[in-house]
This record gives structure tokens, sequence and C-alpha cells, in this order.
């Protein structure tokens, strides 16, 4: 083993002793666009600029003035939102899959397609059913149960 080698590894070693640094915070700004933020520190009253509200499969939009755990890798200043007390927003991804959680409803999408969309072309084409003989389906029941879907999907 060479001597670069082993600084290396005696490096390697003593980043891994760093543990994740956290900090209790509120929220000052959020830059949903950006999927950032602004927080500053309970104890120590100090702005943290762009922290990250996720790292690609999840992001939170947290409330501004709510109370939150930040985290720091390295004693960096990367920053990134560990948890809010409270989020008007949370996004999950994975692949062309997304569910995205709002406070008034959730949106759930595959690729282009929305599933609010799929239901509400679907309950239309079972509204256009005419039974020749026998009962026909209750359109009123059907539009009904459309307007109860679109309170829960929103998009």
């Amino acid at each position: 083993m060479s001597v670069t080698e082993f600084n290396q590894l005696i490096a390697q070693k003593i980043n891994e002793q760093i543990p994740v640094q956290t900090v209790w915070a509120t929220v000052k700004d959020v830059d949903w666009e950006n999927k950032t933020m602004t927080a500053t520190g309970l104890i120590d009253d100090l702005d943290y600029f762009d922290v990250l509200l996720g790292i690609g499969d999840h992001y939170c939009k947290p409330i501004v003035g709510t109370n939150c755990l930040i985290g720091s890798v390295d004693n960096s200043a990367n920053t990134f939102l560990i948890s809010a007390s409270e989020v008007e927003e949370t996004i999950f991804t994975s692949g062309d899959s997304e569910l995205t959680i709002k406070e008034d409803g959730f949106i759930i999408k595959q690729s282009n397609e929305s599933l609010k969309k799929v239901f509400n072309d679907m309950i239309d084409e079972i509204n256009k059913i005419i039974v020749i003989n026998g009962t026909s389906i209750n359109v009123a029941a059907m539009t009904a149960i459309k307007q109860r879907l679109n309170t829960v999907l929103i998009e």
C-alpha cells in the first residue's frame, strides 16, 4: 500500500466519523420552483440559505413560519430539509410515476396521464350507455360519483 492510498483511507475514516449535523429552525421563505428555502435557526437565530426541499424522489413544501428540522452532511454549508411540522405540498416520484399530496387533494400521474382524467373519461363513457331491454345506468348517481372523485383527485 502506498502512502497516498494510506492517506486516502485515513481521510475516509475521519470523514465517516463526522455525523450529520441537525438544526431546529423556522421556515422563513420557500422557493418552490427551485425546491429550496431559507430557514432561521431557533437557537442561534442564523439564516440557512438554499436549504434543499428534497433530493430527487421526494420533495416537501413547508408552510412559511412553521418549525422544521434541517441537516447538513460533513459539516458543510449544504443543508437539506429533514422534516417540517406543516407542509402545503409533498411530491413523490418514481420513474414516470408521480404522486402529489396537497391540502385540497391528490394528483396521481403516470407519464402524461392523470388518474382523475382517466376516471372522468370512463364515467363520461359509461353515462353514454343506452340499454334497450332492462334497466339503464343511473346517470345522476354516476355524475354524483364523478363529483365526489373530483374532490379527492384535484388534477
